[in-house]
């Protein structure tokens, strides 16, 4: 499989949404070729294409029925691909930025999360005015 269907295969499963400011999972530098996980979904995307040259030359669309037969017919081992591509992806600094969150280490700042109803805003004060907790190191 050449390096051109497996970059396809790659944006298909992670497009870019220029709108949100989401980059596609090749502008990020991911590679679905490296992944061992990768071989056996990629024949299966294959096979529901036909051909390398009929993925690369079809329409989004027709690229995700050919994605989503593959996840279908071994959706292990689709899961098992999704599980190494995607902490890649979500902790990008692209990706973290265009959700509007640091890229630095959520820790030792954490992350500024709104609060959405006064049972957390609640819950929330009474852990800050708990203040601070260390267990002591076991000797």
């Amino acid at each position: 499989m050449t390096d051109a269907f497996a970059k396809a295969v790659l944006d298909t499963i992670l497009p870019s949404h220029s709108g949100m400011g989401l980059p596609s999972g090749s502008e990020l530098g991911l590679d679905i070729g490296r992944q061992n996980a990768a071989e056996p979904v990629l024949r299966l995307i294959l096979a529901a294409a036909g051909s390398e040259d009929s993925f690369l030359s079809a329409s989004a669309e027709t690229r995700r029925v050919a994605v989503e037969t593959a996840a279908h017919q071994a959706p292990e081992a689709f899961r098992a691909l999704l599980a190494l591509l995607l902490p890649d992806y979500y902790e990008s600094e692209a990706v973290l930025k265009a959700f509007g969150w640091r890229a630095e280490p959520p820790q030792p700042g954490g992350h500024r999360l709104a609060i959405t109803d006064e049972v957390t805003a609640e819950a929330l004060e009474r852990v800050r005015r708990r203040g601070k907790i260390w267990r002591s190191p076991v000797a």
